[in-house]
């Protein structure tokens, strides 16, 4: 009985395997290649297979294969397809910059110090009479300031010096001493022509005592009002010829007696042009262009611009006093000192 049970027993487990075999399919040989048996298409992505559950690599079927195409027939290789980039946009040309405009900076400001100072006294009209040298006429004052206009010169005030404006290039100030009436009557309309400045200094006690040759308080207003003509002292009555002579101390004089006599005189002056004309006092002009050093500190304490008869060019480095000047008189016209 045992016999007959073991052929039985060999032949349903053979019987078993044959089935179980079928199941699963051929297994790889050891040491076969699926992947030599089974071609892979190639695709962009070089890591297409993942291990499947029982650890054999199986090939991805779902890149390039066709509706009803097997899997065991594998197509060529897949051709990359690049993205499609858009065109660039067109480039939009910039209009031209305009180039800014040209400014041509000012010239540098001139560094001028040379002054020239011109002395006239009386005016008279036109005579053939012969006339000292301080009186000049109408025509040839007419003549000077077109000179002076056609030859670029600039003329200026002692204010304007005293304020440390910078001088012009060429500059010229034109002062009269004494105050005539003249210097309104004749000189004054001539200025207002040509637009030229001019410095008056008065010997006060003249207007004051209304002597008829001299300016009036009311001329020397209308002068002063319009710009063109500034006031300062020619003493108030101190411009003498005998001795003293002008503001020179006296031999026998100390300086307290000297500033007794002297000093008043000079306040005098600036107190009543200041008064009756209505301007601040800031010229004065040495009576017969002579000076004492007694006097020095008492006139650059209440003047900032001082003038002399000595001839010249001013320099105006060397300060605002005691600055020289050209006499101009019918013999010597202005084209005789200037360049």
């Amino acid at each position: 009985m045992k016999r007959r049970f073991i052929p039985i027993l060999a032949a349903l487990t053979c019987v078993l395997l044959l089935a179980g075999c079928q199941k699963a399919g051929p297994s790889p040989l050891p040491g076969s290649d699926v992947s030599s048996s089974v071609p892979i298409p190639e695709t962009e992505d070089t890591d297409q297979s993942t291990p499947s559950d029982s650890g054999s690599p199986l090939p991805d079927l779902s890149v390039n294969q066709s509706p009803g195409s097997s899997p065991d027939e594998p197509e060529g290789p897949a051709v990359p397809v690049e993205p499609s980039v858009p065109d660039d946009p067109p480039v939009q040309e910039e209009p031209a910059e305009t180039p800014p405009p040209v400014v041509e900076e000012p010239a540098p400001p001139v560094d001028n110090h040379t002054l020239y100072i011109l002395m006239y006294h009386h005016f008279v009209p036109d005579t053939d009479e012969e006339l000292n040298d301080w009186t000049l006429t109408e025509s040839r004052f007419r003549e000077d300031l077109q000179w002076l206009a056609d030859n670029g010169y600039t003329t200026v005030l002692p204010r304007e010096l005293a304020a440390g404006e910078p001088l012009p290039e060429k500059a010229v100030m034109l002062t009269f001493d004494d105050g005539y009436a003249s210097n309104y009557q004749i000189a004054y309309p001539l200025l207002q022509e040509f637009q030229a400045k001019a410095a008056i200094a008065m010997i006060v006690r003249r207007t004051v005592d209304a002597k008829p040759d001299f300016l009036t308080w009311e001329m020397c207003r209308e002068m002063a009002q319009s710009g063109l003509v500034e006031f300062g002292s020619h003493t108030y009555d101190s411009h003498k010829e005998a001795n003293p002579r002008g503001i020179l101390h006296i031999k026998e004089e100390t300086p307290e007696e000297y500033a007794q006599r002297i000093f008043p005189d000079l306040q005098a002056s600036i107190d009543l042009i200041e008064e009756n004309v209505g301007v601040e006092v800031d010229y004065f002009a040495y009576p017969h262009g002579q000076t004492d050093s007694w006097s020095d500190a008492y006139l650059t304490e209440h003047f900032s611009v001082s003038v002399t008869t000595r001839h010249g060019a001013a320099d105006i480095r060397k300060g605002l006093y005691q600055m020289p000047r050209h006499n101009i008189t019918m013999r010597a016209p202005v084209s005789q000192y200037l360049p």
